[in-house]
């Protein structure tokens, strides 16, 4: 099958357009025909060797959207050929203390589908039955495959992690993420107002389309704290989801009401900062990881994406032979949504 792999970390320039075996299905697995895939900055990650410690040659590709064209025997799903699914990319062993006390977001020999294991940007992908997830029949796989990493990590984020409520202020970082624009539409699902920033007037439009109540454009003000802070009659926010990292770190605590509750899950900009610890100092905040995943939480999501209540949003579309170029627009940022790869 044509798929697009590594065999070695570097530049976009490793990535290769060739040749790869034909997935099998293993016991308990389905196997999809790829119709899309997603980039996230996890595969610029991979792709470069930071951090990574799997395997090569490997498949990119972690956001999956396709149709089962094979379903193992033995596996327990009332999926069916045909089928048309977007897959969990996160598989849990399903037997150690976390998985059976249902906090399988802990698990610790998880494995990811292109990362650990090879990924979408391929004609076929194999995965656990319990790992796919039918999509509603008026949705493309184009724009199914922007959901489920960012549907996932943004509803984990504010809706499980960040608790959201219906009164609440929310700040979103980065509007045109894919964690961004997904944040937005869940925000506002639950009722909350909505402040989110982004670094272009347009990017901002589009924030306003997808429901933003207002925006920043933070190359415009010069600590986006104090623009908050105006918006909120000198209060500060309920929540903020960030998923940049050390450039916005200080400027975010500043941005929180007392007893505000921050949610970081992407360090886009960098891992460490300086900050003046007096920010905290008698400020009763309460600063969250994102922490894992689980699989409930997907099937949560899974029910609003079934009934029309979040879409993926779709910034620039690349066949499976464009990756690399995908990898360098991904780089520029210039972009709103999620870049997708068709199959």
């Amino acid at each position: 099958m044509k798929a697009v792999y590594i065999s070695e970390h570097g530049g976009p320039e490793a990535l290769i357009h060739g040749d790869r075996p034909d997935p099998e299905v293993a016991p308990g697995e389905v196997m999809l025909q790829v119709r899309a895939s997603a980039l996230n900055h996890l595969d610029l990650n991979v792709r470069a060797g930071g951090g990574y410690r799997g395997t090569l040659p490997r498949i990119l590709g972690c956001d999956i959207a396709g149709e089962v064209v094979t379903v193992s025997p033995s596996a327990q799903t009332s999926l069916k050929v045909g089928d048309r699914v977007i897959l969990d990319n996160r598989i849990k062993c399903g037997h150690c203390e976390d998985c059976r006390l249902g906090l399988d977001q802990y698990c610790p020999t998880q494995l990811r589908i292109g990362v650990d294991l090879d990924g979408g940007h391929a004609e076929f992908v194999t995965a656990p039955a319990g790992n796919a997830h039918r999509i509603p029949d008026s949705m493309t796989f184009t724009e199914a495959a922007a959901i489920p990493i960012v549907g996932h990590t943004a509803w984990h984020c504010l809706v499980t992690q960040g608790q959201i409520r219906p009164w609440d202020d929310v700040l979103i970082q980065a509007a045109g993420s894919g964690v961004g624009s997904m944040g937005i539409q869940i925000a506002k699902m639950f009722g909350a107002r909505v402040i989110t920033t982004a670094g272009s007037d347009w990017k901002l439009e589009k924030a306003k389309e997808l429901g933003a109540d207002e925006v920043i454009n933070y190359h415009e003000v010069a600590n986006f704290s104090e623009r908050v802070k105006e918006l909120t009659d000198g209060k500060g926010v309920d929540l903020v989801l960030d998923c940049v990292g050390a450039d916005v770190w200080e400027q975010n605590l500043l941005s929180m009401k007392q007893g505000g509750r921050l949610v970081i899950t992407g360090v886009t900009s960098g891992t460490r900062t300086n900050m003046d610890l007096s920010i905290l100092h008698g400020r009763p905040l309460h600063l969250m990881g994102s922490g894992g995943r689980s699989q409930r939480t997907f099937v949560d999501m899974m029910k609003v994406v079934n009934n029309g209540a979040l879409r993926g949003v779709v910034g620039r579309v690349f066949p499976l032979d464009g990756v690399a170029e995908a990898h360098r627009v991904m780089d520029q940022r210039d972009f709103f949504g999620k870049l997708v790869i068709e199959s």
